[in-house]
């Protein structure tokens, strides 16, 4: 997994480095351009290692490494993220769990926090469905993100393999906010073109009065404007 999430950032305009934090299960993601500049770091915990204590210390100790790597910046403090990817033993979160999660994440101090759950089942599905799309890791996201067929899984509370994928793709689009839902856009056969499709030769002779009618005396036409266009005589 943190290879996969290196991929993301570097796509995305980070630098890595692996080196300032002294921690082989972190590393620092840097993003400095003309209209601004993020820091984020990445820590990989198990769910036996999930304490407030270690939590603390983390933050602590990863808070005096970034300051001192990067403290010449002016502004610094109000753009750090800490991005904590817990592997989880099942998505079913003991309450104590929950509730750390909870209590980090609301905490508005040092570094706004985000803890991104995940299973062992999960990491394997998706760097496996990842190595065989052939695609750069974003387009990748997108591509499962906007799958129908997964969604549907997710929605239903599946719990195969679908649903799982979907699960820790769309999480990834909650926890990290250097990725975006852009607009999805499919050519679609539009309903109208059915219906019309389905009308006999009567049939659309009255919709095309109909829609002359629209057209005249825009939503709201009189009854006995209606009853002419379909047809009708006053009289009947």
């Amino acid at each position: 997994m943190k290879s996969f999430m290196k991929r993301i950032l570097l796509e995305n305009g980070f630098s890595i480095d692996e080196n300032c934090l002294k921690d082989e299960r972190a590393f620092q993601a840097d993003r400095l351009d003309g209209n601004g500049f993020d820091f984020l770091t990445v820590s990989f915990m198990n769910q036996d290692q999930m304490s407030e204590d270690t939590l603390t210390e983390n933050i602590q100790r990863f808070r005096s490494a970034v300051s001192e790597e990067n403290g010449a910046i002016v502004g610094m403090d109000k753009n750090l993220s800490l991005l904590i990817m817990l592997k989880v033993d099942s998505l079913d979160h003991p309450p104590a769990i929950q509730s750390l999660i909870f209590d980090i994440e609301e905490d508005p101090y040092t570094f706004k926090k985000y803890i991104l759950t995940y299973t062992g089942e999960q990491e394997s599905l998706l760097t496996s469905l990842f190595k065989e799309s052939g695609q750069d890791v974003t387009s990748f996201l997108y591509k499962i993100l906007y799958d129908t067929e997964k969604f549907s899984t997710f929605k239903n509370r599946e719990t195969n393999e679908n649903a799982l994928v979907y699960d820790l793709v769309s999480k990834m689009f909650i926890k990290l906010p250097y990725l975006s839902i852009k607009n999805q856009h499919k050519e679609m056969d539009l309903l109208l073109n059915d219906i019309l499709e389905s009308f006999g030769e009567n049939d659309r002779g009255t919709w095309d009065a109909l829609m002359g009618l629209r057209e005249q005396n825009g939503s709201d036409p009189s009854i006995e404007a209606i009853l002419k266009a379909v047809g009708v005589d006053d009289g009947e």
